[in-house]
């Protein structure tokens, strides 16, 4: 497993305790051996694919012209930043699920408690679907994604639904993956090994776009809610790199703040990108214009409560909460997927895509 919650000090343990043990760790031992029933893994999930310090100076290169946050950094940066961004795949479902139907749920990966986060969320359906993960950039290829769809395979699956867990449709990312499974001649990153399977693959949907995110956020704003018709909402969001690529996510963003501002019965809802993996001068540009809009609305006299599209507590959330600090803002740190109505969508998007299969 990727994640070390359940590992803490002790001097004294009761019977009880001794037994809650004992039990906790026999079922994270039946998740391990099902992972290692259900795939032929190529290498350990926990492990990382690349070693990125033997990448080459035309490899190096290369991601400089691709990724603007890369181009003025040395070679020793960009080895440090793409080590942190750990390529990790495997099974969720357990080693007694099988069928036709295989779910694989791709995401970007975050810190090991926003992993165990992402990965609950698909507890419900990875009782009656076998189902993968894969999680990381695939900055230099997809043999973790390969990893998850040889344990789909091994557990049955013909048809495999590939869900991307991003709140973006169009960045640098995605195009990865699209890459990784043959839909893009081009890889967004580093050109690397593709997926090979024989299953159909269905090429399903984010959650960016979709209703239930707009309600997800509405509900974050409403637990800090004490006056709608006097307070402003502030959307903050990720944000792709481009300034066309943003531009759509703010469209979207756009479709969401209305359907809040009309649900809640706010003064205002308003929305921004801060545009996280830009270089430090544009970033800082998003944030200063966020600022302004929520300084503006305190001096009129409004109570302003800052929610995000992010999907957990960690990573860029507390970059987003330290963005909007010491302006008297109320912000809400609860990630979509910490609300129920996120398990919604995944069950929506298996209805939608699966169908009678």
């Amino acid at each position: 497993m990727f994640f070390n919650q359940y590992s803490k000090p002790f001097s004294v343990i009761s019977k009880v305790q001794s037994l809650a043990l004992v039990l906790l760790l026999g079922a994270l031992a039946q998740v391990v051996l099902a992972q290692e029933d259900h795939s032929q893994h190529r290498m350990a999930p926990q492990n990382q694919d690349h070693d990125h310090a033997s990448m080459t100076q035309e490899q190096f290169d290369e991601l400089r012209e691709k990724v603007e946050f890369y181009r003025e950094l040395p070679n020793e940066a960009i080895v440090a930043s793409m080590g942190r961004m750990r390529n990790m795949g495997g099974m969720i479902s357990g080693a007694d699920v099988v069928g036709e139907v295989g779910i694989l749920a791709l995401a970007h990966g975050y810190t090991d408690e926003g992993n165990v986060q992402w990965m609950e969320k698909f507890d419900s359906v990875s009782e009656s679907y076998p189902t993968a993960y894969g999680l990381g950039m695939a900055m230099m290829g997809g043999e973790h994604i390969q990893r998850a769809i040889d344990g789909l395979e091994a557990a049955g699956a013909k048809t495999i639904l590939v869900l991307r867990t991003e709140t973006g449709e169009a960045n640098s990312l995605v195009y990865q993956w699209e890459y990784v499974f043959g839909r893009r001649d081009e890889a967004s990153y580093l050109a690397g090994p593709r997926v090979e399977t024989e299953a159909n693959i269905i090429w399903g949907p984010s959650p960016t776009a979709h209703p239930i995110m707009a309600d997800i956020m509405l509900d974050h704003a409403k637990e800090l809610s004490t006056d709608p018709a006097n307070e402003m909402v502030m959307i903050m969001g990720h944000g792709a790199m481009t300034k066309k690529e943003n531009d759509m996510d703010l469209e979207i963003l756009s479709k969401h703040a209305a359907q809040m501002k009309d649900k809640g019965g706010f003064q205002d809802v308003k929305y921004w990108n801060v545009q996280d993996d830009l270089p430090p001068e544009g970033r800082a540009a998003n944030v200063t214009k966020i600022r302004d809009m929520i300084q503006e609305a305190k001096d009129q006299g409004r109570d302003v409560i800052v929610v995000t599209n992010v999907l957990t507590q960690s990573g860029v959330m507390g970059r987003l909460k330290a963005d909007s600090d010491g302006l008297g803002a109320k912000f809400s740190d609860r990630g979509l997927m910490q609300n129920p109505l996120f398990s919604e969508w995944i069950k929506t998007a298996l209805e939608e895509n699966i169908g009678d299969l």
